[in-house]
């Protein structure tokens, strides 16, 4: 059997005793964890953990992925890391990876919600929600252009004021109203032209990128549907998102 180690936070829950020969149906996890979470989530997958007795259940929250595990006696419940000692794989992280994706419904929503766009990337492209005043936004400008030219990628500007950034909206609103150009994402200067379609505007990208659960800034959405949140670590983690 294969050694694993699991990395865990907060406290085991126990769900009542059923007995399974293999992982537990959807339908059922899903109406266990709704007693307990009280949250209406989407399964988008149950898979075995091979060489264990566990189960990984893969949970939706609009663009969110979450991981819970169970064992298949449908016992105990626990969330966190979990990782194959063998191989040196973070199980949970590859599992997150390759389910925090979108739909091409949202794909199709946000290349109507693009703001602005930088370089003209021939068939590649990715979707940069940020906050014109997020500090770490600012950060990964001149790292996503740079990796954008190099790799004939565009990049689509959606603009996402935060609550916590008093003045952002307004700059969002100027920046569309005045057709500024994409060297004012996140620069600073004194908004004026508060024009009503900026307004419109900006208040619907908040609406739709709220109801898919962007939470935070910076997000990147990729072409592939792929979904990173905030400062990527390595260009790789950039290129999974074209491919």
């Amino acid at each position: 059997m294969k050694k694993v180690l699991v990395a865990f936070l907060g406290l085991n829950l126990i769900l009542p005793a059923m007995l399974y020969a293999d992982c537990p149906s959807k339908s059922k996890l899903k109406e266990k964890l709704k007693e307990i979470f009280h949250e209406n989530w989407e399964i988008a997958a149950v898979e075995e953990i091979k060489g264990t007795e566990l189960c990984a259940v893969v949970v939706k929250s609009g663009i969110r992925s979450m991981t819970i595990y169970v064992d298949k006696n449908v016992k105990y419940l626990f969330t966190g890391n979990l990782f194959d000692l063998k191989s040196k794989k973070n199980i949970t992280a590859e599992l997150s990876r390759e389910y925090s994706k979108v739909s091409l419904e949202v794909l199709k929503k946000l290349e109507e919600l693009t703001d602005l766009k930088f370089n003209s990337g021939k068939d590649k492209y990715v979707y940069f929600i940020s906050d014109p005043d997020c500090p770490y936004c600012r950060k990964l400008e001149p790292i996503i252009k740079k990796w954008a030219t190099k790799n004939d990628v565009e990049i689509r500007h959606i603009f996402y004021p935060l609550p916590m950034h008093p003045e952002a909206k307004d700059k969002a609103i100027d920046i569309i109203c005045s057709d500024k150009g994409y060297e004012y994402v996140h620069k600073d200067f004194e908004p004026k032209n508060l024009c009503e379609e900026g307004k419109k505007k900006v208040e619907e990208n908040i609406k739709y990128l709220s109801k898919i659960g962007v939470t935070g800034t910076p997000t990147l959405i990729g072409m592939n549907g792929q979904v990173h949140v905030g400062l990527p670590r390595r260009e790789e983690e950039l290129n999974k998102l074209i491919k």
